[in-house]
């Protein structure tokens, strides 16, 4: 929770370290397009890599003066977020990243999430739903509420999602519901993941 009179969460950290830390995990998301931290964290960083994500559509001068002094590893970061990020959300107005709920943390209970850019290779939503539908399917039950839910989005975001969505359900009704050993399971979704 935020201290009384503060306009975020302090992460119990200095402000010069609170800075740093958000700095990392920003760029690390924009990166790997996936990162796993706290909830707090994430949600902290969550609108950084917005606006980081919104300057780059802009693409001027001081945006980039902005974004290059903010990034770790500009060199690494900053072409993809200008030739990469910026094309791939240039119809978007917002709503680039989300923030998924994770079981707790077992040594100390605290809250986990991912933080994730939407509509990247690593979709955590998308495998997700696809492991519930596969799921459903197999036992010949009803999608939840959530599912349906999350279904809809999916389809609804892009050209391709349905047909992306059905690919993810077969290969995960083959890995997890077909009652073949975990070895084999681990080693097709890696070599399904290695050719995305």
């Amino acid at each position: 929770m935020p201290s009384q009179g503060s306009a975020h969460r302090t992460l119990s950290r200095p402000s010069g370290h609170r800075r740093a830390l958000l700095r990392n995990l920003v760029t690390s998301l924009i990166e790997h397009d996936s990162i796993t931290t706290t909830y707090a964290r994430a949600k902290e960083a969550q609108p950084l890599v917005e606006k980081l994500i919104t300057a780059a559509k802009e693409n001027t001068n001081a945006t980039q003066h902005i974004t290059y002094g903010f990034v770790f590893q500009p060199k690494v970061s900053m072409p993809k977020l200008y030739d990469v990020l910026a094309k791939r959300y240039e119809t978007r107005t917002g709503g680039y990243s989300r923030v998924l709920h994770l079981e707790p943390r077992q040594w100390d209970s605290a809250p986990m999430a991912v933080l994730e850019l939407v509509d990247g290779k690593k979709d955590l939503r998308l495998y997700l739903t696809a492991k519930a539908v596969a799921r459903a399917e197999t036992a010949g039950q009803k999608l939840d509420k959530a599912t349906a839910l999350n279904v809809k989005k999916i389809i609804a975001g892009s050209p391709e999602g349905n047909q992306v969505l059905r690919e993810k359900v077969e290969l995960m009704k083959t890995a997890f519901f077909s009652g073949r050993d975990s070895m084999s399971v681990l080693t097709e979704l890696s070599k399904s993941q290695k050719a995305e």
